[in-house]
């Protein structure tokens, strides 16, 4: 029943995904991964990307949702909108993956420090938000983009791995742009 379930997650996968050309390379990958790791679980460095990973993601959708309420700036706000995009997207496919290949338990909120940074960018307004916002997502872009660079290179999920390799172009398009915007502010 396990293989099946996984079999049908990974053609899923392969539904989703072809557009960023990651379907046909996940769906062999979450089969083969499937079959080595049914009922064996995922310990230690795949637990803490899914931690890592689900608790930079929360902070980049909660962040930029503030930033959507609050900046009048339009590259802030165009930054933000794709932000929340970009970042619920990326959990969902780590979710997925994980839940067909992990199962490490996924964070459904804030680590402490993110709640921390989160209060303190709710104090601000006008410019001084703008430009916490963009140092901010700078710094937890810098933050994904190491994360999935180290699982993508050492990673024990091989499903895991090949999305995380994948991934890391996104964010240094993401960082590129965050910088940029940071800059005219």
């Amino acid at each position: 029943m396990k293989k099946s379930t996984c079999l049908a997650g990974a053609l899923a996968l392969g539904l989703v995904l072809p557009a960023a050309g990651l379907g046909a390379s996940l769906i062999a990958a979450t089969t083969a991964n499937a079959q080595q790791n049914a009922g064996s679980g995922q310990t230690g460095g795949s637990v803490a990307f899914v931690r890592d990973t689900g608790n930079a993601g929360r902070f980049e959708v909660q962040s930029s949702h503030l930033a959507l309420e609050r900046s009048q700036h339009v590259g802030v706000r165009g930054y933000a909108g794709q932000t929340v995009k970009d970042a619920d997207e990326m959990i969902n496919r780590v979710k997925f993956i994980n839940n067909a290949n992990v199962g490490a338990a996924m964070p459904e909120g804030l680590n402490t420090d993110q709640q921390a940074r989160l209060v303190q960018l709710s104090g601000l307004s006008g410019p001084d938000f703008d430009r916490e916002y963009m140092r901010l997502q700078i710094e937890i872009g810098e933050l994904l983009k190491q994360t999935f660079t180290d699982y993508g290179a050492n990673g024990e999920s091989p499903t895991l791995r090949v999305y995380a390799a994948k991934a890391v172009t996104g964010y240094e398009g993401q960082i590129l742009q965050a910088r940029a915007i940071a800059g005219s502010l």
